[in-house]
């Protein structure tokens, strides 16, 4: 007769027990993997990684491709309330040119107090005394302001470009005055590229030649050029005048620069009147 097996001890059985185990982990986690479809792009915490990247990329290429909110509308352009004696322009100055009294304006088509002067003061002392004879007004480029912008683009270096290719068809003073009435604030684009060519448009400028010349650079240079002649010269503010040599810093009142015109006048009647007894 066999015996039969006599039972291992408890310890024994606990021992081999737990070696079963450790033996079927690995085969039990193939199986959860391959009913789970074996891709870990199924887990909760990549999709989710997934999607917030998705959503990011989405939020980006909008901010990117969608269109700069327009500073100022091409189509909300205003028309100078005074009309210049077109008659008495020649290129940048306006008057005869054997008036006694000239008033030489240093000026920034983007400078406020220069707006002021532009359309509160320069339209009586026209009348008043520009139109009689007894004065002419010069315009010149202190174009500071464009400086504080991004560097990419000079908005009153390319205003006061703009205007001198005005000059060239005859223009200036109706430039001048379109752009000091439809200016909204510096280096915030009321004159960028295709404003300021709507602005030169309603000024009356034909196009074409207008785009040849801004396209031309030399206006520009010339611009540049003439702001460092008068930072040379002390030029360091705008508006800054001068009658007949008297300097004025910042904007006079109707009445001061009527009563300086005045004074000048007389001088300089006076100068003949004793250049001629001599």
């Amino acid at each position: 007769m066999t015996r039969s097996k006599e039972p291992l001890p408890r310890r024994e059985r606990r021992r081999l027990e737990l070696e079963e185990r450790r033996a079927e982990r690995p085969q039990r986690r193939e199986r959860q993997r391959r009913s789970s479809g074996g891709s870990p792009w199924r887990s909760p915490m990549v999709l989710f990684t997934v999607g917030a990247l998705v959503v990011g990329i989405v939020i980006i290429g909008f901010a990117f491709l969608r269109p700069p909110a327009d500073p100022a509308p091409i189509d909300d352009l205003t028309s100078p309330v005074a009309q210049v004696p077109a008659d008495l322009a020649s290129g940048r100055t306006l008057g005869e040119p054997d008036a006694p009294v000239t008033i030489e304006i240093w000026s920034d088509f983007q400078c406020p107090a220069c707006r002021t002067l532009a359309i509160d003061v320069e339209p009586p002392i026209i009348s008043s005394f520009v139109e009689p004879g007894t004065a002419k007004l010069v315009y010149r480029d202190a174009a500071f302001q464009g400086q504080r912008g991004d560097g990419r683009y000079d908005e009153s270096v390319e205003a006061a470009a703009g205007a001198r290719c005005a000059a060239d068809q005859g223009r200036f003073w109706q430039m001048h005055d379109w752009l000091f009435t439809n200016w909204n604030g510096e280096n915030e684009g009321a004159f960028r590229v295709e404003r300021l060519r709507s602005i030169a448009g309603a000024a009356g400028l034909e196009l074409v030649a207008y785009d040849s010349c801004m396209a031309a650079g030399d206006k520009q240079t010339a611009v540049r050029g003439e702001t460092q002649e008068g930072l040379s010269g002390g030029i360091n503010s705008t508006p800054t005048l001068f009658v007949n040599g008297f300097k004025v810093n910042g904007v006079p009142t109707v009445a001061q620069l009527s009563e300086l015109i005045r004074q000048a006048a007389a001088q300089a009647t006076l100068d003949v009147v004793v250049a001629g007894t001599r």
